[in-house]
Order: C-alpha cells, then structure tokens, then sequence
C-alpha cells in the first residue's frame, strides 16, 4: 500500500530499511548486492515505485503497512561511501535507529543463513563501516544476509564481487524470499524476526 502524502506518522511507527550494493553495471547480481537485491524484490513484488533523491545519492520509495511507514532506501554511491547516503537521507529527519535495518552480505556467515541484530561492529565490510562513521553510531539492526566464505587462495575482495554459482542460484532465490519475509514481520514484531531469522534452513549446494 502507498503512503498517504498528508499523514503524519509517529515516530515509533516510521521505519527504514536500506540495502547495500554497488549500483555499477558490472556488479549486477554479484555477492556483494544482495542486500540491494533484497528490497529491489520487495519493491517489485509490492509495486513500490523507487524515485531518485535530488541529492543523486539515493533512491527513496515509501509505502504503508498494518499502520506502518516505511522507506526503502537504496544508495546509489559505491559500497564503500554507503554511509553518505544514509548521511544524506537522515539529514533533517529525528531518526530512531531501534527501527532501521541496513541489509547487507556478509563472508562471515554461512551460505544462505541469516542473522538480524542490533548493534556489533562492522565485521569488515566496508559499507557498513561507511555508515557508523557517518551516523556515529552502531545501534541500528543489521540483517546480515550469509554469502560464504571465499574459497582458499582468493581474495575476499574479489569474492564478493564475483557472482554466484549455477549450484547457488536456486538456494540465493529462496535466500531472497525468506530476507524479505524477515523484513516485512520487523514492523511488527521485531524479537519474531530475529528468531526467523536465526533458524532459516538451508540446502545442501552442490
């Protein structure tokens, strides 16, 4: 559902997702988008419309549900400068970060498991580091989406920019609906989706 233009909503019930990427053609699909790639499929499969924001550093779609406001934000700078986006987007607004989710990959966890939490600190990833410089704070949740380990011999860097396996794609595709499931019972019961989250079964990939 669309946002009304003329309702003023409250504070506990505003709430923001932001997922990462890099927007450049050639990491499309790539390991390190699929927090990007998380609520692109929210917005589709809820037809919310993403506009540019006029300082070019993000795109903005709003949308309500069960009493709820909600922005998806996607940043449309590189990983690495995420958090001039969210700088960006905060500025002006009284934001409790209680009810902000940065979606994100992350090497540290399991290949299709999920993790959503509060606070902790950027384990590395560099746009997640971006956005605690930026905000100074660690105290928003993360919902940290498992891509894998590199394998021996390669560079973590190079292995979040490489795209998935054929072995993967399947397991990546039910990945993304369960994400977006963990997204959408945050608005209203936050300690339901953290154990959603937690015990997400996965598949053995081939």
């Amino acid at each position: 559902m669309k946002m009304n233009p003329q309702r003023k909503v409250e504070n506990n019930k505003k709430l923001t997702f932001v997922g990462l990427w890099n927007p450049q053609k050639e990491y499309k699909k790539t390991r390190h988008n699929i927090g990007a790639d998380c609520l692109f499929n929210l917005s589709e499969r809820n037809n919310i419309s993403l506009t540019p924001h006029k300082s070019g550093k993000f795109q903005i779609g709003t949308y309500e549900i069960e009493g709820f406001e909600i922005d998806l934000v996607i940043p449309m700078v590189s990983m690495n400068n995420s958090g001039d986006a969210v700088k960006e987007y905060a500025k002006n607004k009284k934001i409790n970060y209680e009810n902000f989710i940065v979606v994100h990959d992350d090497i540290d966890l399991g290949f299709g498991r999920l993790r959503l939490k509060i606070g902790s600190g950027d384990g590395g990833h560099n746009g997640i580091k971006s956005i605690n410089n930026s905000i100074s704070s660690t105290e928003y949740f993360r919902l940290r989406i498992g891509v894998g380990r590199p394998p021996s011999g390669t560079d973590p860097a190079d292995y979040v920019l490489s795209r998935f396996t054929s072995g993967e794609i399947e397991e990546v595709n039910f990945l993304l609906e369960d994400a977006m499931d963990i997204v959408k019972v945050f608005p209203k019961d936050k300690e339901m989706a953290i154990k959603q989250a937690s015990e997400r079964r996965i598949i053995d990939v081939v």
